[in-house]
C-alpha cells in the first residue's frame, strides 16, 4: 500500500510540474493547469440513505488537471460524517442493551455518555469538461461525472470510558451495531470554476448527486427485536445510497506566472 500511495504521489507531482514549466498568461489563453483542492461539502439523503442517516457533511482533498483543451481529470478523496442516525436507541442498539429510556449502564454502574454519529468516506476518479466564461479563458462552467467506492456505518463515542466503559458496545463488540455497508459508487458534478492570476482567490463551487450500491460489511448483526435477533446479515442484499448536495473547494494551482511587463524610456 505504501508504494502505491508513493508512486501515486510521485505521478501527480511530476504531472504538475510538467504543467508549470513554461510561464503563460493565464488571463489570456487556455493553459495546462494542475491543482490542488480542499474540499467541503453538504448533503441530504435519499432512497435507501435517507431511511438510516439524515444530513451530512464531507471534507476531502482532490487533486485536478486541466488541460490546454480544457478537459478536466480528477482524482479525490473525501472524509463523511454526520451527526443525525435516524430511529431511538432501541432501533440503532435493539432489545436488552439499553434501559427503557434509551440509556446504557456502564461497568462502573452508572449511565454511561455517548454519542451516536455517522462516519466514511469516499474515493473516485472523474473526467469533465469546462465551457470557458469570464474572466479568463481557463475559468468558466464546467460538468463532470466519475465513478469510484463508498463506506458509511454509525460510530458510537464514548465519553469517560474509562471509569465507566460500556462493555455490551465497546471495543470489537461495537462492529455489530455499526451497520457498516459500501459498495461501488457513481458521481455527476456541475458547478462553476475560477482560476486567475492570484492563485488565493481560485475557487469552485458546485451542485453534486452521488449514487451508491452497497451491502453490508458486517457478516452479523448483534440487535434483537421482538425477542429475534438479527443474526447473520444477508449477503445478496444491496442498497440504493443516494446523496446530494453543494461542494465548495478552494483550489491551489501550479501554473508559472507570466512575467509582469516593465517598460523603460
Amino acid at each position: 500500500m505504501r508504494r502505491i500511495l508513493l508512486s501515486v504521489a510521485l505521478s501527480l507531482g511530476f504531472v504538475a510540474q510538467l504543467a508549470a514549466q513554461t510561464p503563460r498568461d493565464i488571463m489570456k489563453e487556455a493553459i495546462p493547469v494542475a491543482m490542488f483542492q480542499v474540499t467541503y461539502a453538504f448533503h441530504l439523503p435519499a432512497l435507501d440513505q435517507k431511511e438510516t442517516y439524515g444530513i451530512s457533511n464531507t471534507i476531502g482533498g482532490s487533486f485536478v488537471y486541466k488541460t490546454e483543451s480544457n478537459w478536466l481529470f480528477t482524482a479525490n478523496g473525501n472524509y463523511i460524517f454526520g451527526r443525525k442516525v435516524k430511529g431511538d436507541r432501541i432501533d440503532i442498539f435493539g432489545e436488552g442493551i439499553t434501559t427503557e429510556h434509551g440509556e446504557i449502564i456502564g461497568g462502573g454502574g452508572s449511565v454511561a455518555l455517548f454519542s451516536v454519529n455517522q462516519r466514511g468516506f469516499h474515493f473516485q476518479a472523474e473526467v469533465g469538461k469546462l465551457f470557458p466564461f469570464w474572466p479568463n479563458p481557463n475559468s468558466g462552467f464546467f460538468v463532470q461525472a466519475g465513478a469510484g467506492y463508498l463506506r458509511n456505518r454509525t460510530r458510537i463515542d464514548f465519553q469517560q470510558e474509562m471509569y465507566n466503559t460500556p462493555y455490551p458496545v465497546y471495543g470489537d463488540y461495537e462492529y455489530g451495531y455499526d451497520r457498516m455497508r459500501g459498495g461501488l459508487a457513481a458521481h455527476l458534478e456541475a458547478g462553476y470554476l475560477y482560476i486567475g492570476d492570484n492563485r488565493i482567490t481560485n475557487l469552485s463551487v458546485s451542485l453534486e448527486v452521488t449514487y451508491a450500491r452497497t451491502r453490508d460489511l458486517r457478516d452479523y448483526d448483534f440487535r434483537v427485536f421482538d425477542g429475534v435477533p438479527v443474526g447473520h446479515t444477508d449477503p445478496n442484499k444491496r442498497y440504493n445510497d443516494l446523496y446530494y448536495g453543494i461542494r465548495v473547494s478552494w483550489n491551489i494551482p501550479t501554473y508559472q506566472r507570466q512575467p509582469e511587463a516593465y517598460y523603460y524610456n
